[in-house]
């Protein structure tokens, strides 16, 4: 059966390859400038890459809007690929990012309907809403009725991450009402959140062992009893740790989903190291 709509994200949704061809997601790629170079988010460079090569590099990247006319083509893509009647966006919060109002603008350049959301959130929340639009969508949902899930998923999730210097969001101009942190950033290890599509500083912990102790106690504060649950634990080149905090996560939540997934460079830009736990229901 033809989908009724074509379905695209874009990369700071941290959905993997395997994720993506299963539920039949297509992905805008973010754009990394790395001094000459421009990198693609997942074609030309992949997360693993990104964290390494920071770690030595004399020059910080930082992060382009993607090209409207790079994001109508992926929709004219998606249509001709999937026989779709029209395409649905779900994008990172524009307070964070530019991909909303370049798909907004890569609207203006196909013959065909497309619906642009802003989800007003980032990461693994994005990537997980997509999922569910993606089951409705198989499982005949209207467009109507896959924007609205959308909303609600999203604007259920909760965001929070600690990383493990504040300098990346400094430097990139995202840390939003955080910034007054800046002067004992050396000396804390701080819980940020996205609040109403900012990243947003929470908490102030000590270690980095109590922060991810205080992640957990303040994600399972939120959670709400009897509805299905959806978990991601998000790391920039912490696998090891991120796997202990999943099966910590399961055997607290008992969760319907679960998953594991690297931050994408586009986000490593501006977080760097970083560890983190998102909610959806």
């Amino acid at each position: 059966m033809t989908a009724r709509f074509a379905l695209i994200t874009d990369t700071t949704a941290d959905l993997s390859n395997e994720i993506t061809q299963k539920y039949n997601i297509y992905m805008i790629p973010q754009v990394i400038v790395w001094g000459r170079e421009i990198l693609k988010d997942g074609i030309s460079i992949d997360s693993p890459q990104f964290f390494e090569r920071i770690k030595t590099a004399a020059e910080m990247p930082t992060t382009s809007r993607p090209a409207p006319v790079d994001v109508a083509d992926l929709y004219r893509k998606a249509m001709e690929e999937t026989g779709a009647e029209a395409v649905v966006v779900l994008t990172v919060s524009q307070d964070v990012s530019g991909t909303y109002p370049s798909a907004i603008e890569a609207q203006k350049m196909v013959d065909f309907p497309v619906h642009v959301l802003d989800t007003r959130t980032i990461s693994l929340a994005l990537g997980m809403t997509t999922m569910k639009v993606a089951e409705a969508r198989d499982q005949g949902a209207t467009i109507e009725e896959a924007l609205a899930l959308a909303r609600t998923l999203a604007g259920n999730s909760h965001v929070l991450f600690s990383p493990s210097t504040l300098e990346f969001l400094r430097r990139g101009g995202r840390i939003g009402a955080a910034r007054h942190l800046l002067g004992t950033a050396l000396s804390i290890k701080p819980i940020l959140h996205v609040k109403d599509g900012h990243v947003e500083a929470l908490e102030s912990i000590r270690t980095h062992k109590k922060a991810v102790k205080r992640m957990f106690e303040l994600s399972g504060e939120q959670i709400v009893p009897g509805k299905p649950l959806y978990v991601g634990i998000i790391h920039g080149d912490a696998a090891e740790e991120a796997a202990e905090l999943a099966d910590e996560a399961r055997k607290l939540w008992n969760p319907d989903w679960l998953l594991t997934s690297w931050v994408s460079p586009s986000i490593g830009v501006h977080a760097g190291p970083v560890i983190g736990i998102i909610l959806v229901q």
